[in-house]
């Protein structure tokens, strides 16, 4: 195995992010949002529970203070005692007022600083809550209409009373600094349990992270990482890009050892005909003949390596074309009709059926050019030759025939591989490997087989590639 190349970082780019931040972000900003609202609406909520319960207060005291009104000698009168005067001021750092009006509206008790209610102020029965300003202060005052009987008849008392509002700021600042405490020791403790809950999530990843960074460049094995269900599917593809990537380095170390192996032999005979060569004053025409053909068989040989490399190489079966196998021929013929003329080769074309694949059109010329070329090599001077297009038993043929003295069994099982040694078939090489590879590519089969004549001996081989079904021309 060739030494893994250096470690090479690769160039800095500008992250994305982290994930744990986005996580993290998008996980506690929609709770702290949710928190504070409904942080809000319950504080709203308290409020006005508090400040209900602060009004029925008021209720009560200006009622108390009614039940302290009596009828003497025809005359109303109020007596409070100074307990409740006392329990009446400064309850939480408020101070109470209180009035009390007789029938004609007149001052009967306490502090005539207290407005009466603005015109407009009504309330459920004899009663009604208002805001004033008291001594430039501003107070919530409750005002009483209570009924009183005397002998004259019925008159109504008014009684009014009101507290100044320090009490009632305390006691919402005091809600709003308990809510907002528990709001916050909720919120790191949700902040820490979604902390650790994302770094324990996020520790598979760094753990695949830790691997590949390990990993020498010509490592292509699988993964040993495993992770959720979720992280799954991505080790998977990376999985498959490394067997992608084995089968790449695979290519190309096959192709550097064929080059080596097979260019060394020739490369080495040119050398050694021209180093010949050079000895002599006038080298003559026999051993530039010699010198031509070694290089004719390096070319070929050439020819065939990046034949074998390009289709290996292929593109995707999504950039096939229809392609009609019989205008392929003819090219290929045309190309190859110096070598035919060469050897004073009989050629015939016959196409009984139109045949069309799928493919690209450098494939099927290349499957074409080197049958053929292979039928020219092994057919002796003035044979025959050609290829035949069918269909038949819904499947369409392309036939390449030669006069050749065809293969034997032994033969057969080598004839497919790269350079195999292939018995009294000389020059196999890679063309026939070729072959297999494109005949796969284009969605057929390949098979050889050799052709008798009525007495029972080889009149030469067949190469038949087959496809499954004909498609239609135009398809």
């Amino acid at each position: 195995m060739t030494p893994a190349a250096p470690r090479q970082d690769a160039p800095a780019r500008k992250p994305a992010g982290k994930l744990r931040t986005y996580l993290l972000l998008w996980t506690l900003l929609p709770i702290a949002a949710f928190m504070l609202m409904d942080t809000a609406t319950l504080y709203r909520s308290t409020r006005a529970a508090t400040d209900r319960a602060n009004d029925r207060l008021l209720e009560a005291t200006a009622r108390q203070i009614g039940d302290r009104i009596h009828v003497e000698r025809n005359q109303l009168s109020i007596t409070v005692p100074l307990a409740m005067i006392e329990a009446l001021e400064g309850a939480g750092g408020s101070r109470m007022y209180w009035r009390v009006l007789d029938f004609e509206g007149r001052q009967l008790a306490g502090d005539d600083a207290l407005p009466l209610p603005p015109a407009g102020t009504r309330g459920p029965g004899l009663q009604a809550h208002y805001t004033a300003t008291v001594n430039a202060q501003p107070v919530r005052a409750f005002a009483l209409q209570q009924p009183i009987e005397m002998s004259q008849g019925r008159g109504v008392v008014r009684i009014l009373v009101a507290e100044t509002l320090e009490a009632r700021h305390q006691q919402h600042a005091a809600l709003l600094r308990g809510m907002l405490a528990r709001q916050v020791v909720l919120m790191l403790l949700i902040a820490t349990v979604v902390g650790v809950v994302v770094h324990r999530g996020l520790r598979p990843l760094r753990a695949l992270r830790r691997e590949l960074h390990a990993r020498p460049a010509d490592d292509t094995a699988p993964l040993n990482a495993r992770g959720p269900e979720e992280l799954l599917p991505v080790i998977e593809e990376l999985n498959a890009l490394f067997a992608r990537q084995h089968g790449v380095l695979e290519q190309q170390r096959r192709f550097v050892a064929d080059a080596s192996h097979q260019l060394r032999t020739p490369i080495t005979v040119l050398k050694t005909q021209l180093q010949s060569a050079l000895r002599e004053p006038a080298p003559d025409a026999g051993v530039l003949a010699e010198l031509s053909r070694t290089v004719d068989r390096m070319a070929h040989l050439a020819n065939q390596l990046l034949n074998k490399a390009r289709l290996e190489h292929a593109g995707e079966p999504a950039e096939a074309h229809p392609l009609d196998l019989g205008g392929v021929v003819r090219e290929a013929v045309l190309e190859l009709s110096p070598l035919i003329a060469a050897r004073h080769l009989d050629f015939a074309l016959e196409e009984a059926a139109p045949v069309t694949v799928r493919g690209q059109p450098w494939l099927a010329t290349e499957l074409v050019s080197n049958l053929l070329s292979n039928a020219i090599r092994h057919t002796p001077e003035d044979g025959k030759l050609g290829v035949r297009l069918d269909q038949a038993d819904g499947h369409a043929r392309m036939t390449v025939w030669d006069s050749g003295p065809g293969i034997t069994e032994d033969a057969r099982a080598w004839l497919f591989r790269p350079f195999a040694p292939a018995g009294t078939v000389r020059g196999a090489g890679l063309g026939l490997a070729i072959c297999l590879d494109i005949a796969k590519a284009l969605q057929g089969r390949i098979e050889l087989v050799n052709r008798l004549a009525p007495d029972g001996r080889v009149a030469g081989l067949d190469a038949i590639v087959c496809w499954e079904q004909a498609p239609q021309r135009g398809v």
